[in-house]
């Protein structure tokens, strides 16, 4: 008779780091398949380190999302938040990172399976992974989390582990839930609607049919709705003296200019003696010149609007005794909408022209000039980002000549696309310049209407890019006991996959560079130059002329797994993959894993295995094209000036960011890896279990880019990462960062997980504890190949332009009184070195001292709590109220600008800590 799939408590209790009791053990063990292992076995028989999350887990976090539940695990830490989208590159996205390991080392499987990685990938690999966004919270069942490469069964990229999310079946109730959270201000506030309902029943009825159907809303917070991120001027004292720290932005509004020197000066400070509005005046103490730096910080969004929309279903129908079919559907749709400062411009000003006569000839200035101007009457820029994801899945199971199979064929699709407003053309600025309809040189609010209204006409509005990336599967495996040992039947599993993966990039013709008029969508003539109306326009404020392209990719692999218990205590299993890329070739990989019980209470269990990644379909086969800008801004130093005019080229003044170049490497080689664990689980008593595993990762050939921190610290010695952009506005050949694929050397990563858990009495009811934890002990980086490794565990890394935290840890107390449970749980991080910061010194007297020093802050170790309290009201309802950071603990004050997955704010490092603050969140839910 075959049984169905059940993750028993014996299985949290063996493989999330707590021995099965005697309890357990006299009751009936049903056979499961467990992530990380495709034989169907008895829930005390497994090895592997997996953390189990169940549906009582989840919402004991508080988490209202699949996002915010991962990124409260702490072993995961890495992975692409929301924030990155605030003017940086992503797009909405948000992923999972086992150990720092990288989003794209790490799987996301939906009920075993693979699913489409994100339509908005970049060809840099860059968001190369799935999209948590497209899962609704509201149809998971269970979470399983696997910290070791599972490459032997799910395939050999899985090197950094597995995250598995399962979802709901043979549900025959309904379930209406409510929510809505309120961080303090009023901002960011959340609304939450999911309705759930099943029929039938499996074993009685012979099918089952379930639907969800999910919807959550999100107003956006400014930054100026909390103080440490209302601004980019920052007052702080560190080692007992006060200090400034300031960024801003050259292009300001009103324009500063480029004097005879090629050095930054302001007219509107040369007539004033202030900097205007939302301008800080900045002195180079090498020139004496003044210049006024913007402050776009102050006009960013540090969480956005957000819409989701989700519908699931399953039909299960029992064909036979012992077959299954059965068919899911996901469907879901993201929407977040980004805003940030006004399009940053650079706008020439010949010599003799009227604005060079009135603003420019009075301060000295006798040659061209550029104006670095922000366009603030336009209003500030509007990224929208709309993901559609859709996974169909047509399945069967059951039991066959003695075999336990399962096989299904999976179809699943990631739809991006990005529209933007608040973009204008560059030629098109021009034309507004040499026509006299619009002034860089004056104060926000002071162009007449006529200007006002010329420049709204030339600003874009529509679509600027998108992408579909398609993955196709089909897979079959099967387990059976073959004969028994002295501890148990030899159990055999075996399988093969095969799965299409394909991938188009479709930026808009405004994005590739074709039209003569943005706003009209008029195609352009290549070849023809500016002022010619027939000349290719492209985005001011960065180069675009991105690349149409598709490309796909086809793979198979076989596995075969043995599962043998030699003696009652002692199991060992071992496994071998085999896979075959068509454009990289063959590759076989192994996986060898044990399970000690020398003593009742007490496990000893380790793996090893290998582990091959092939490079995304865009890294080997995107054209190289234009790629944004730099994540933080730098400025022009002796060694990059020498670099760019051994190119033909020139740097920018001022501190700014830099135009970036990146493509496709037919040449990449596949990263490899190795990877190994050892752990314990002791049970001193069945009510306590005290759980740890050393974990360790090492990868050649590792597959990236050339950190940008370590390009301009040492243009020279990285002088293969640098390229040559025309400014399209003003026709300046501008030094760019070459962003380009790369095998960088090797990886290193080392930690270890803790899981402790405790269950007891008390004259108040039920109480359980438990705490998960991750200790960092190594993790070391190449930039190059033979090259030194750069290390971020506990500081942020300057070539890295990252942090890894040494600790990262949840503990967590239950008490069940009754129809009451009330939760506590507290998060910790550890401290860390922040990045190296040039701040201004202070005077006694509060003003600026013109001097200035090089500050490293030390970060201290972050701790918020949260607190739950969820009442069973009656059998169908419940209510559950909490508090997220009780006692609103704002984050740390940071000095990073920029940095690998960060977004444009300053003050804090987004990447890490939430802005929201304290938050206060309702849920009912209803069952019928």
């Amino acid at each position: 008779m075959f049984l169905k799939t059940k993750l028993s408590a014996s299985l949290m209790f063996a493989f999330g780091g707590a021995l099965a009791s005697s309890a357990f053990a006299q009751q009936a063990l049903e056979r499961v398949e467990i992530t990380g292992s495709s034989i169907r076995r008895v829930d005390a028989e497994g090895a592997l380190p997996v953390t189990v999350l169940q549906r009582a887990d989840i919402e004991k976090t508080g988490a209202t999302s699949v996002t915010d539940l991962l990124q409260k695990m702490p072993g995961l830490q890495g992975g692409t938040t929301e924030s990155t989208s605030v003017g940086g590159d992503g797009k909405g996205f948000a992923g999972a990172s086992i150990h720092n390991l990288t989003e794209n080392r790490t799987l996301v499987l939906l009920n075993g399976r693979r699913l489409a990685n994100y339509g908005g990938q970049s060809l840099t690999g860059n968001l190369a992974g799935f999209d948590l966004n497209s899962l609704p919270l509201a149809a998971i069942e269970r979470v399983e989390v696997l910290t070791d490469g599972a490459s032997a069964l799910y395939g050999a990229d899985a090197i950094a582990g597995v995250v598995n999310f399962i979802t709901r079946r043979n549900m025959s109730s309904g379930d209406l839930s409510l929510g809505a959270s309120r961080p303090k201000g009023g901002v960011a506030h959340e609304e939450r609607f999911s309705l759930s309902k099943g029929i039938g029943d499996l074993e009685t009825d012979g099918f089952n049919l379930m639907a969800s159907f999910a919807v959550d809303r999100r107003s956006p917070m400014n930054g100026t709705d909390r103080t440490f991120s209302k601004t980019g001027v920052i007052d702080f004292e560190n080692g007992g003296k006060r200090y400034q720290a300031f960024l801003g932005s050259v292009r300001g509004a009103p324009a500063n200019a480029s004097d005879d020197e090629g050095d930054l000066v302001n007219p509107h400070y040369f007539r004033t003696g202030t900097c205007a509005s939302s301008n800080i005046k900045v002195t180079d103490p090498s020139t004496n010149k003044t210049s006024c730096y913007y402050d776009f910080a102050s006009k960013l969004e540090t969480y956005s609007e957000r819409k989701r929309n989700s519908f699931f279903t399953t039909a299960t129908v029992k064909v036979a005794p012992d077959h299954t079919v059965f068919a899911d559907l996901l469907l879901s749709r993201n929407n977040s909408s980004s805003k940030i400062a006004a399009v940053p411009v650079e706008i020439g000003i010949a010599a003799g022209s009227a604005l060079h006569d009135q603003y420019l000839a009075p301060m000295g200035i006798t040659g061209d000039s550029v104006a670095y101007w922000r366009a603030a009457d336009l209003g500030g820029r509007t990224e929208e980002n709309i993901s559609d994801f859709g996974n169909v899945v047509l399945g069967a199971n059951g039991l066959l000549a003695g075999w336990d199979y399962k096989g299904a064929i999976t179809h699943s699709e990631s739809r991006f696309k990005q529209n933007i407003s608040g973009y204008p053309g560059g030629l098109a600025l021009n034309r507004l310049r040499d026509s006299g309809a619009i002034n860089p040189f004056l104060d926000v609010g002071q162009q007449d209407a006529a200007g006002v209204a010329a420049l709204s006409a030339v600003a874009y509005k529509g679509l600027w890019d998108a992408g579909d990336s398609k993955l196709t599967s089909v897979d079959l495996s099967g387990s059976r006991e073959l004969f028994q040992l002295a501890g148990g039947p030899l159990s055999l599993g075996t399988g093969a996959s095969f799965y299409q993966e394909r991938f188009a990039g479709k930026p808009s013709l405004f994005a590739q560079g074709k039209l003569a008029d943005p706003v009209a969508g008029t195609l352009c003539t290549p070849g023809l130059q500016y002022p010619d109306p027939g000349a290719c326009d492209q985005r001011a404020g960065d180069a675009a002329a991105i690349v149409p392209y598709s490309a796909k990719r086809n793979a198979y692999g076989l596995f075969v797994e043995l599962d043998a218990p030699l003696v009652k205590s002692f199991l060992l299993n071992g496994a071998v993959r085999y896979d075959h890329y068509d454009d990289f070739g063959s590759t076989t990989n192994g996986k060898t894993s044990f399970r000690w019980t020398p003593a009742q209470g007490l496990l000893f269990r380790g793996s090893v295995g290998t582990g091959f990644k092939a490079p995304t379909v865009p890294q080997v086969k995107a054209t190289a094209q234009p790629y944004g800008v730099t994540s933080t801004a730098y400025e022009s130093t002796a060694a990059l000036e020498a670099m760019a005019a051994s190119l033909g080229a020139q740097t920018r003044p001022g501190e700014v960011q830099y135009d970036q170049t990146a493509g496709g490497n037919a040449n990449l080689k596949p990263e490899k890896s190795r990877q190994a664990t050892i752990g314990i689980v002791f049970e001193p008593v069945p009510s306590v279990s005290l759980g740890a595993d050393l974990w360790h990762v090492a990868v050649r050939d590792v597959i990236g880019q050339v950190s940008e921190g370590s390009a301009f610290a040492d243009p020279a010695k990285y002088a293969n990462s640098w390229a040559v952009q025309r400014d399209n506005a003003t026709g300046i050949d501008y030094i760019a960062f070459k962003a380009d694929n790369q095998n960088l050397g090797k990886l290193y990563s080392t930690g270890i997980d803790f899981n402790v858990q405790g269950r007891t009495s008390t004259p108040l009811g039920r109480l359980t504890t438990q705490l998960l934890a991750t200790y960092m002990l190594r993790e070391k980086k190449q930039q190059a190949s033979g090259g030194e490794y750069f290390s971020a565990v506990g500081q942020y890394d300057p070539s890295l332009t990252t942090v890894t935290f040494r600790w990262q840890g949840r503990a967590t107390a239950s008490l069940k009184t009754g129809n009451w449970t009330n939760t506590l749980q507290a998060n910790f991080k550890s401290g860390y070195k922040d990045a190296v910061a040039e701040v201004e010194v202070v005077n006694a007297d509060g003003t600026l001292s013109g001097e200035h020093e090089d500050v490293q802050l030390k970060i201290k170790r972050y701790v918020t709590f949260d607190f739950q309290s969820q009442f069973q009201a009656t059998k169908s309802f419940s209510i559950t109220a909490g508090l997220l950071n009780v006692f609103d603990r704002d984050p740390p004050l940071s000095l990073a600008n920029g940095g690998l997955g960060k977004g444009q704010m300053f003050g804090y490092d987004d990447r890490y800590y939430d802005a929201r603050g304290r938050t206060l969140y309702v849920n009912g839910s209803f069952t019928f």
